[in-house]
């Protein structure tokens, strides 16, 4: 996916919130949609898996995980949720407050995710060159670092659809 598209209703310029989830769906192509909620200053990501899976297990691991990561980089989370809704397709739902995520934590997760579900995580097939990876995530730490001082000013969602990334308000 190289190309993206962003359709934003209110303004004409992406503005840090916008840019950061366009970017985390360019580096992640297992993340379906990633929203930013303006009245908790959250981040959404939500992954699309096949049935079959002990999402229990799952969630321990990846709430402990996140502890002792936060931990080792002396930072506490205030909010860290996850949910599952079951589907044809399940929905795996993870909410953490913007005050304290980071791009590597985003990474952790990421990869958990593929560790933990295998070949049942839904992903895009995204490749980007090693070279664009590493500018993705210096474009995500950078706005995440100006996010986390300033909050997000809107609620925006951001999905995938052929081959495109879509922004929307609300």
């Amino acid at each position: 996916m190289g190309a993206f598209e962003v359709a934003n209703t209110e303004s004409n310029y992406l503005n840090y919130s916008t840019g950061l989830l366009v970017s985390i769906l360019l580096r992640y192509p297992e993340i379906v949609t990633i929203s930013c909620n303006y009245e908790q200053q959250t981040m959404v990501l939500k992954f699309l898996a096949t049935t079959g899976f002990d999402f229990t297990a799952i969630k321990t691991k990846l709430y402990q995980a996140l502890e002792m990561f936060h931990k080792i980089e002396g930072r506490q989370m205030k909010r860290c949720d996850m949910e599952i809704f079951e589907q044809e397709m399940d929905l795996i739902v993870i909410s953490r407050d913007l005050s304290s995520i980071t791009q590597s934590e985003i990474s952790l997760i990421v990869e958990m995710m593929k560790d933990e579900l295998a070949n049942k995580l839904i992903a895009d097939d995204a490749n980007l060159p090693d070279e664009e990876i590493l500018l993705q995530d210096e474009v995500i730490s950078h706005m995440i670092t100006a996010i986390r001082a300033n909050g997000t000013e809107k609620s925006l969602t951001a999905l995938r659809e052929e081959g495109r990334v879509l922004v929307f308000n609300g």
